[in-house]
């Protein structure tokens, strides 16, 4: 094994392999934009607590009764010392809606966390499939130069012998040369896959695991069905929807006033008699019944209806053109596929011939590179088709398991 490939080999022999169900395991577990978004939950849950916490109490101490005279600060005898507590007091469901309103939005913003986890596995999954087929035309390219040089070899012997020409003998070093140049420019290209991988999945080395080709039959409706189904963004505005409805109930109470109610202890007078009492407060709502929180609200929940049908007709367009990518990809593997057992007959039957001397050099050397365009074309083919396959899985809210 020459130096080049050796370096190669070791520089990704500490990377970990990761399959596609792993990676999005990983990506819920570890990915920095998940844990973001976790706290943002946090946040509701936060919400939630304080939205059904009463009001605190409120404690007066009052003393009167002292004078001031030259100098000096006396007490004249007739005093009036006092203690209140008042707890304040909502009425008309007040508190049971703000409670109500707070934890669907709660459950909104846990699907909303779902929605943003499903939008980053796109995007690993465009990660990861292009990491794939440049991690296999890195593989080729690794078994070509091999093969090569085992030609090259051969013709060395014969350029020595007198049965090859010093031209055609430079040709082929120079195309050695473009080859490793080209092996070293895929290996950059690859290393940068792995970066993006590992960055998706919250820091780490990590090599993308060979995936089946097995994709299962996939029928347009039922995937629009089954995401408009599951789609967490759909239950998020539905959540938000039925919290904005309780907001609206809880301004209406508003019209209902609020008391505060209290407990007093006295003693007055002389001989500081003492006594205790009780009184309330009636907070009028005759101003501000938050008429303009209540159309706010209301303009609020429209706005929510309307985005709950932008959502769903959304969901059926990106299917649709996902769906539409994914045949038009399998399509053009297909076609490379039928190519392909061409291909490396003709490849194999240009490699006896060249070294019986049926062929000249240059013709040897432009079909292999015919080959090699043709072999990147292949594994370009080939993982854009499955990538556009687990991208429908994934829109369709489908179980990500193998």
């Amino acid at each position: 094994m020459s130096f080049l490939m050796l370096l190669i080999l070791l520089g990704f022999a500490f990377s970990e392999e990761v399959r596609w169900v792993q990676a999005l395991k990983l990506l819920r577990e570890k990915s920095y934009d998940s844990k973001i978004y976790l706290y943002e939950v946090k946040k509701s849950e936060g919400a939630y607590i304080q939205s059904g916490l009463f009001q605190n109490p409120t404690l007066s101490v009052n003393y009167t009764g002292l004078n001031f005279g030259k100098n000096i600060l006396y007490d004249t005898g007739n005093t009036l010392f006092s203690i209140r507590v008042d707890q304040p007091i909502e009425l008309g469901n007040k508190r049971n809606y703000r409670k109500l309103s707070a934890l669907h939005q709660l459950k909104a913003t846990e699907y909303q966390r779902e929605d943003v986890l499903r939008g980053l596995s796109l995007g690993l999954n465009d990660v990861y499939f292009q990491a794939l087929s440049d991690k296999a035309y890195l593989e080729y390219l690794q078994q070509d130069l091999a093969d090569f040089r085992k030609v090259l070899k051969i013709q060395e012997s014969k350029q020595k012998l007198g049965f090859l020409s010093l031209i055609d003998l430079m040709k082929l070093q120079l195309y050695e040369s473009d080859l490793e140049n080209t092996l070293t420019r895929a290996k950059a290209t690859y290393k940068k896959d792995l970066k993006e991988l590992g960055f998706y999945l919250g820091g780490g080395e990590y090599e993308p695991a060979k995936v089946e080709e097995n994709p299962k039959d996939v029928k347009l409706e039922e995937l629009i069905e089954k995401a408009i189904q599951k789609r967490e963004s759909i239950k998020a505005l539905q959540e938000q929807i039925k919290s904005a409805d309780y907001q609206i109930q809880l301004l209406k109470a508003y019209r209902i006033p609020d008391i505060s109610v209290g407990v007093e202890y006295d003693a007055f007078g002389v001989k500081y008699k003492p006594g205790v009492g009780f009184g309330f407060s009636l907070n009028l709502p005759i101003f501000d019944i938050r008429q303009g929180d209540l159309l706010t609200a209301l303009a609020t929940k429209q706005q929510l209806l309307i985005s709950l049908k932008k959502e769903e007709a959304n969901i059926r367009k990106d299917i649709s053109i996902a769906f539409e990518n994914y045949q038009s990809s399998k399509r053009i593997y297909n076609s490379y596929l039928e190519k392909k057992s061409l291909m490396d007959d003709l490849l194999e039957r240009t490699k006896k011939a060249y070294l019986l001397g049926g062929i000249s050099t240059l013709d040897f050397l432009d079909t292999l590179r015919t080959y090699r365009a043709f072999m990147y074309a292949f594994l370009q083919a080939r993982y854009q088709y499955l990538q556009s396959y687990y991208r429908l899985r994934i829109l369709a809210e489908e179980s990500y398991e193998d």
